[in-house]
């Protein structure tokens, strides 16, 4: 049996992950916003909020949001202004986010992979925690920059391993052991923490994604991290 839980690049034939990774968040759609807060300690808000405020003046602006879930990113968009458009694979996550009224009309369910816009559609783009359930990530990222308008830049907000030595080892503590655990006690989904947890263990590091994006295209990639290393927000100019 294929152990998803470890994030593997697969540009070529990513299917069987990816019919997996929508059938896994399809399963935690009614805990999904409430764990996202306990396991975070509500953090994840703030990291969301600093992405929205690095964007700059987005009034009026076209902007895509990308792996959207129920649209926590969406509504801060939303509320700054933006033309936003939210995209999932999942679309029970685009029901709860409409239920919710986090959504608006404008939300789409389609593989990153596959962006159903024309070239130069958008300002800007964002991407919340959904990056490492991309497998073919150079894929996604060469179609990132087809649907960005010239100067227009995407914006990555990801979980990331914290370089400093004595809090990468309480982080991984945390990650490994509490995540699925609690994940798994208050969703009855076990499997799907373990796979969260998993991904953020060994997705690609900050140089790695930074070279991945530069080779899309990108003319400028910078990132700042989060809470001691704990997320990292990469800006990616067009």
């Amino acid at each position: 049996m294929t152990d998803y839980s470890k994030y593997g690049i697969n540009n070529t034939d990513p299917h069987d992950r990816k019919r997996y990774v929508r059938s896994m968040f399809d399963s935690i759609v009614p805990t999904y916003d409430m764990l996202n807060r306990v396991l975070s300690l509500s953090i994840d808000r703030t990291w969301r909020s600093s992405l929205v405020a690095m964007a700059g003046s987005i009034s009026g602006r076209r902007v895509l949001d990308i792996c959207c879930g129920t649209g926590d990113l969406t509504k801060k968009l939303v509320a700054a202004g933006a033309d936003v458009y939210s995209l999932d694979f999942s679309f029970e996550m685009l029901k709860a986010g409409r239920a919710k009224g986090w959504l608006g009309g404008k939300n789409i369910s389609a593989d990153a992979g596959r962006l159903p816009f024309n070239d130069k559609s958008f300002y800007m783009l964002s991407i919340a925690f959904g990056i490492r359930n991309i497998p073919d990530v150079d894929v996604f990222l060469r179609e990132a920059f087809r649907v960005l308008e010239p100067g227009g830049a995407l914006y990555i907000l990801e979980l990331t391993r914290p370089e400093n030595s004595a809090v990468r080892f309480f982080y991984n503590l945390y990650l490994m052991k509490i995540i699925p655990f609690v994940g798994g006690i208050l969703s009855g989904k076990r499997e799907a923490y373990r796979y969260l947890a998993g991904t953020i263990s060994t997705f690609l590091d900050r140089a790695e994604l930074v070279e991945r994006i530069k080779s899309a295209g990108f003319s400028r990639v910078s990132f700042k991290s989060k809470t001691l290393g704990a997320a990292t927000i990469y800006v990616c100019v067009k």
